[in-house]
């Protein structure tokens, strides 16, 4: 019988996932579902909102609510990945982060977004992004010790 429970062991990834991981994987899967139904929502008229605010998201085209869409989608297909312990987890959330990072800048330089959002808000979303930076530093951190294959 100890020899069926070492035949066993051996056939099973030596891998194991790491607390931080599932961490990352369960607050990026909420948010990130949260993000897309909220967005659906303002799309649809579904939330209330300030005229001010009204005429701030009346200024962003069809193509910012896509990129948004993909950004959401790629960030839960990176922590997907990094969730299973794939090397590609990396690049996706590069990916992610990035697009991420563009798509701040772009709003920032089109828009105020300063004149609807409290500086709490402002804040919130800098910490979001530098706390995304953040989790890529460590997914590649994870292939570098080899715990992502």
């Amino acid at each position: 019988m100890a020899e069926t429970e070492n035949t066993v062991e051996e056939t099973m990834p030596g891998r194991k996932r790491p607390v931080l991981v599932w961490i990352i994987f369960l607050f990026y899967l909420i948010s990130s579902v949260q993000v897309i139904v909220a967005m659906f929502f303002v799309a649809a008229g579904g939330v209330d909102m300030a005229p001010e605010q009204q005429a701030y998201l009346a200024k962003f085209s069809v193509l910012d609510r896509v990129i948004g869409y993909v950004n959401a989608g790629l960030t839960l297909v990176g922590v997907s990945m990094l969730l299973s312990l794939k090397k590609q987890a990396v690049n996706v959330l590069a990916l992610a982060f990035a697009l991420n990072l563009f798509s701040t800048a772009v709003v920032w330089i089109r828009t105020d977004p300063a004149a609807v959002t409290s500086v709490k808000g402002l804040l919130a979303q800098g910490l979001g992004i530098g706390m995304f930076g953040l989790v890529v530093l460590y997914a590649w951190r994870l292939l570098k010790r080899g715990t992502l294959a």
